[in-house]
This record gives C-alpha cells, structure tokens and sequence, in this order.
C-alpha cells in the first residue's frame, strides 16, 4: 500500500480489492473460480483478513466465491436487505450481514458505503433449475477515512441521475463498466464520466468473454473531448486514489 492514498486493485471482471490509508482492506464482488482474468497468485492475499465484503448484485459472475471467503474471515458483509436472508441459509451469521438499501449510508471499519442505484437485475440459480431473487442491482459510493470518494457503478447502463451522485459526492475515480451487452459500452461510459463530473475512470466488466467487447481505448477515444485520465489496468495491478494525491500510474500489488 501506498502511504497517504486509497490503492485499488482490479482482479478482473467485476472484482475489485480496496486498502485504505489505514490498511482496511474491502473486497467487492469475489469471482476468483471460473474468471479467465482472476490473477490466481493473489488469491490468499486478497481474500484474508478482510474488513469488509462488498456486494452489488446476485449474479453468478459476481458472487460465485463469496460464501466460501465469507466463511474464511470475520469481514462484514454489505449488501442489498434482500440478500441477508440468502446468506444465512449459506451459514453466514445474521449480525455479519449489513443490509440496507438505495440512499442508505453505512459505517464499517471506519469507511462509509453508500447504496445507490444501478439499472440491471439480480438473481441466480439454484441446483435445481430454480431462480432465485437477490434484491436489486446496486452501486456503491465508498469514502474512506480520509475523505478519498470512489464510485462503483456495478454493472449498469448509463443513468441521468449518475449527475446526482456527482453532485452529492464528487467521487475522486469512478469505476464504471464498458464491455457491453451486459452493461455500459464505452460510449455509455464516457457519457457517465461526463454525468459524474470526474477526471479519473477505471475501466472494468469488459474482456473477459467474446462478447463483451468494449475496450478502454475506444474508452480513451470516446472521451478525447473531456478532460478524463483513463486509467487502464491489468489484473492483478494497482492505481491509487487521494484527496491530496491523486497518481495514475499502475503497479502489480503481488509484486
């Protein structure tokens, strides 16, 4: 970790890993197993001695590992109301699970999580066939103890009050999808920036199938008008975000 700055490590897809200026360490969405651009490596070092598990949303490509590292640490879990009940019948302990909803705001470890919107849908399937409601898609405005904002968008298309978030917020980095289909293209996603009024963006949820075909330089491209830093990652690398700092380049955290 980098003193004086928030670092945040993509593991791919979805999956993110957050260290704050004070070493909170926040895991959000864990896909590791059946994630092409999971950095097998950094498994134990990304999945242990966790403060906090982050959740947006039921699907498979987002919470495919989430009981099994719930289970291995004492992390609180953040997350939709609806989805606490779904993980108690996993074995996790009710007063573990955080549950809340869109425009609440919760305390853990010292780092505040805003619930707000995401347009998508959340469920999952079961052994037998059946679907399984999760609650709704969400996104997270996370700020830290030293007043660093950052915004996950989760997995959503581009939404006129994103300006609101911006408005209320001012998140220092925005975290939004571009791969398409699914969620956001780069197009989409420049838009977003623009809505947000932020000057850094991590592009994430692109490249880990065919189908998912947004790049972050058609990214770059889209945003050649704005005054926006894409900050294009690896998996397994590391950007760091400030309220005194802000540094754009990208290291390898297992390195």
């Amino acid at each position: 970790m980098t003193n004086g700055t928030v670092t945040i490590t993509w593991l791919g897809h979805g999956t993110f890993f957050f260290e704050s200026t004070s070493g909170k360490r926040i895991l959000l969405d864990p896909w590791f197993n059946g994630n092409p651009k999971f950095p097998e490596q950094m498994r134990d070092q990304v999945s242990s001695n966790l403060d906090a598990i982050v959740i947006t949303h039921g699907h498979f490509d987002h919470v495919a590992d989430l009981i099994e590292v719930a289970k291995n640490t004492e992390a609180k879990l953040i997350c939709m109301f609806d989805i606490v009940s779904w993980l108690t019948k996993q074995g996790i302990a009710e007063d573990r699970c955080v549950g809340f909803n869109m425009g609440g705001t919760v305390e853990v470890a010292g780092v505040k999580f805003t619930m707000v919107p995401a347009f998508h849908s959340s469920s999952m399937t079961d052994d037998a066939g059946n679907i399984i409601y999760m609650g709704n898609p969400v996104g997270y405005v996370i700020t830290f103890e030293d007043g660093t904002v950052v915004y996950h968008a989760g997995d959503t298309c581009v939404f006129g009050d994103m300006r609101i978030i911006g408005d209320l917020y001012a998140p220092d980095v925005a975290i939004l999808p571009i791969g398409g289909w699914f969620t956001m293209d780069p197009k989409q996603a420049a838009y977003a920036a623009k809505l947000l009024g932020v000057k850094r963006v991590i592009p994430e949820h692109y490249g880990t199938f065919p189908i998912l075909t947004g790049t972050p330089a058609e990214l770059q491209q889209e945003l050649s008008s704005q005054n926006v830093e894409v900050v294009e990652l690896e998996p397994g690398q590391s950007t760091t975000a400030g309220k005194q700092t802000n540094t754009a380049g990208a290291s390898n955290l297992s390195a």
